[in-house]
């Protein structure tokens, strides 16, 4: 069993997946690499001979980003496993850093750039919101309290998803919700939050995260799912009336950061 595997779940052609794989693969502390899909293409099953990476097809459940990520950790052999999205370039130095603190952890999470039009930004008003919410761990690097751990998640999805590393060993029986589409990762820190392990943050930009029209999260935040989404968690930690109000001030910040992607 390999200690760290980076999991791929690939939708139909992406565009940047081989940008994706070069940076795994030129990780200073290697990993195993899959990639999974419920959508085969020619194109992904070749990059991924080429590369020799293992490709494993969902032929049971098709549709729904939460049973594509359920099937691609239960592809994993290893305690830990990152589910490397396939827009996204992870710098050199993911693995060795994120390694140094998995241990004891339930998720380890790191900063991140935001990369928009090709290049990164260096803040958006998404990433500042998340920056405040981060606000504990100015103070330590990793929290085990559960009032804690679920302090940081109170006012939004503080926790970038694709800078995620999920330890096996102690999130047992863990899923994420088909309930949720845009919102699945918010409410699956909020249960992982309840279980025993570590929230630890490395306030490294670790990873590149690519913002552009084609994505399934530009998808989501134009149909108005997202802020569904998100109100209905957000009624849930602070009633209605506060929700409405939180849900319009995110969807203005949001609109904002938007409006530069082309």
């Amino acid at each position: 069993m390999g200690r760290h595997t980076f999991i791929i779940p690939v939708y139909k052609e992406p565009p940047y997946l081989e940008m994706c794989i070069m940076s795994l693969k030129r990780q200073i502390v290697a990993s195993d690499i899959v990639i999974t899909t419920a959508t085969p293409m020619a194109s992904t099953r070749e990059l991924a001979k080429k590369y020799g990476i293992p490709y494993y097809v969902n032929t049971q459940e098709k549709t729904g980003i939460a049973k594509d990520w359920n099937f691609a950790l239960s592809m994993a052999n290893s305690d830990y496993v990152t589910i490397a999205h396939q827009d996204d370039v992870y710098a050199p130095n993911y693995v060795q850093e994120v390694m140094k603190s998995i241990e004891g952890s339930s998720i380890v999470f790191t900063d991140y750039w935001d990369v928009v039009n090709g290049s990164c930004k260096k803040s958006t008003f998404n990433a500042i919101v998340k920056k405040i919410s981060l606000f504990p761990f100015i103070i330590k690097s990793s929290y085990k309290s559960k009032i804690l751990k679920r302090l940081v998640l109170i006012f939004g999805n503080s926790i970038c998803c694709p800078t995620v590393t999920y330890n096996t060993k102690i999130l047992k029986g863990f899923s994420f919700s088909s309930h949720f589409r845009f919102a699945l990762d918010w409410i699956a820190w909020l249960e992982i939050a309840k279980m025993d392990g570590s929230f630890t943050y490395i306030p490294k930009k670790l990873v590149n995260r690519r913002i552009h029209i084609g994505s399934e999260t530009s998808a989501t935040l134009a149909s108005g799912a997202a802020q569904t989404e998100e109100f209905e968690i957000l009624k849930r930690i602070w009633g209605r009336a506060i929700a409405k109000l939180l849900t319009k001030v995110y969807a203005i910040v949001r609109k904002v950061d938007l409006s530069s992607i082309t």
